[in-house]
């Protein structure tokens, strides 16, 4: 994801502008396949919580493949990672495919939580999410970055967004309670990735779209030009 625009990178590259397209990777190795993996190994007779175990391959091994290749760590990468495995360590310790719905559902209340709770504790947490893309190891442009909390609209903007994506989390804890009372375990399997994706997504296309409003407002009641 990139936040600014109409920028060059150290490499001299102009960032990729914003696009939906851009997901469609995610979308074939994050979704796609960990639930084409699950339903192939469940037809072959492998136990649900293996069967779930090997869907979480390809996403880990993409991830691998983005250190190997940049040394850097995607902080969102990090959620989904970390969500679906404390979700099959759930499953594998308890033998039930059930307790991975339960798992996702409590590490999103904590996600939700924290987000919220960052609010009243200094800065809220999506700076530091986006700093991280935004920065990476550059010391310059992480304190370019840290120098716009002087700004009222970028505060404002960072703890908007950062509610906003708290909601998210909490919506998505809703849902899955409520669909996991109506549906079957075997679908809740199938749908959670979806969910999970989705909800991303979402986050992404949240922060894409505030950040560009927060620029405009930047650049209008400061007159300030987008430093990075």
């Amino acid at each position: 994801m990139t936040v600014a625009t109409g920028q060059t990178t150290s490499a001299g590259r102009a960032p990729r502008s914003f696009r939906l397209a851009m997901f469609v990777p995610t979308l074939l190795v994050d979704v796609i396949a960990p639930i084409a993996i699950f339903k192939t190994l469940g037809w072959l007779g492998t136990t649900p919580v293996w069967a779930l175990a090997g869907g979480c391959v390809p996403p880990l091994l993409n991830n691998l493949r983005t250190w190997t290749r940049s040394r850097r760590l995607d902080p969102v990468g990090i959620l989904i990672m970390a969500s679906m495995a404390t979700g099959v360590m759930g499953s594998i310790i308890s033998g039930n495919l059930g307790s991975r719905i339960v798992t996702d559902c409590v590490i999103g209340s904590a996600w939700g939580a924290a987000f919220l709770g960052s609010l009243i504790v200094g800065r809220p947490v999506l700076f530091f999410l986006i700093r991280a893309v935004v920065a990476g190891e550059d010391a310059e442009r992480t304190d370019i970055w840290n120098s716009l909390w002087h700004y009222a609209a970028f505060r404002s903007a960072m703890r908007s967004m950062t509610a906003a994506c708290s909601l998210i989390y909490f919506a998505r804890v809703l849902i899955t309670l409520v669909l996991a009372q109506a549906l079957t375990t075997d679908a809740m399997a199938t749908i959670a990735p979806l969910m999970s994706t989705g909800g991303t997504l979402g986050l992404f296309v949240l922060i894409r779209f505030g950040m560009q409003a927060m620029r405009r407002r930047l650049e209008a009641r400061e007159n300030l030009k987008w430093p990075l």
